[in-house]
């Protein structure tokens, strides 16, 4: 099995607070769950599901040219889950007046991409009982960010191919006021940095959206409920810690075209899988496609801070989609296409 890659250097940026990290890494130290009163996953897991608030953050891209630092305003509300509503605007980008090219071509990308930024690109707790067996959190003391008070801490996981977090937290709130998510060879990967922070939040109508997402219990039910096309596959023992978290059809208006959405989380990162059937090999006619032995061909892109891998079989496209960080990527999106040349 063939795999091509497009990935990019990365660009190296560690804090002060990673010498102290990987002096701790070097001696094998443990941290836990704190103590009640201050910062520990219950907490912060608590905050995900109970605290509704305004933000004015900046939100930093880090790519092989530099870096863009994106003004956003986000506004969440609570609803008991791990998954809160909310809003988030596009308020410019740091440097560029109003109107500038840059500015337009982000203004665009919020417009397609910016729920995916609040839903995937932070740090949040997504299943308690997983990070507690998957991460350790460590206290570095008392910091200020936006004018109020916060508490520093690292969250460290147990398995070192995936991103490590810097976390400055808020003292009432529990509510994350700066996180930065780092590699294991301390590469700054993400960073967020809140500059307002105002309790409450007022939501407005609900936007209408361009595709149908329907959510269903199991992988079979997802299936069924598009068809029973030939071709999708259920992948059985991902990657370790990872386990199944939600299962979505997305449903395209313009074409009708389902595409199955797989997510796995182990209680804080996450991966994907879509599927979507009735699709053209895309790669068919490339040089590499028509020699024999290297017939079944992924294809991925790798950057800092995402990896994607793309496949086809018998008419259905596959994507597995996750971390930079998270280097089981290319064995899982392996894992995935020889069940499916199987047709297991």
């Amino acid at each position: 099995m063939h795999l091509s890659s497009n990935a990019r250097p990365t660009k190296a940026a560690c804090g002060p607070v990673f010498a102290l990290c990987a002096m701790m890494l070097a001696a094998g130290v443990r941290g836990q769950d704190a103590a009640p009163g201050v910062v520990s996953f219950s907490s912060l897991a608590s905050a995900v599901r109970q605290k509704d608030y305004t933000v004015v953050q900046l939100r930093r891209f880090f790519d092989a040219n530099g870096v863009v630092t994106v003004r956003e305003e986000a506004r969440v509300a609570a609803n008991g889950s791990y998954e809160p509503d909310y809003e988030l605007d596009y308020q410019g980008v740091v440097g560029e007046p109003t109107g500038s090219p840059s500015w337009l071509e982000w203004q665009q990308i919020y417009a397609r991409h910016g729920n995916l930024f609040f839903e995937h690109g932070l740090f949040r707790i997504r299943d308690l009982s997983s990070v507690q067996q998957n991460y350790t959190l460590h206290s570095f003391g008392n910091t200020t960010r936006a004018g109020r008070s916060a508490r520093r801490v690292v969250v460290f996981p147990s398995q070192l191919d995936k991103a490590i977090w810097l976390l400055e937290i808020d003292t009432a709130t529990n509510v994350p006021l700066y996180s930065a998510e780092y590699d294991s060879q301390l590469r700054l990967l993400s960073e967020i940095e809140v500059q307002t922070f105002t309790l409450g939040s007022q939501l407005g109508p609900a936007a209408a959206s361009a595709t149908t997402v329907t959510v269903l219990p199991t992988f079979a039910a997802a299936k069924s409920f598009m068809g029973d096309p030939s071709g999708l596959v259920e992948p059985t023992g991902t990657t370790a810690e990872y386990s199944l978290d939600k299962v979505e059809v997305v449903t395209d208006p313009l074409n009708n075209r389902q595409t199955m959405m797989l997510t796995f989380t182990d209680g804080i990162d996450q991966l994907f899988i879509t599927q979507t059937p009735g699709v053209s090999d895309a790669f068919a006619a490339l040089p590499v496609r028509l020699k024999a032995s290297e017939s079944h061909t992924i294809a991925r892109y790798r950057d800092p801070a995402m990896s994607v891998l793309f496949f086809w079989d018998d008419r259905v496209a596959f994507q597995v989609a996750g971390r930079g960080s998270l280097l089981r990527l290319d064995d899982f999106a392996q894992a995935v296409y020889v069940k499916a040349i199987l047709n297991l």
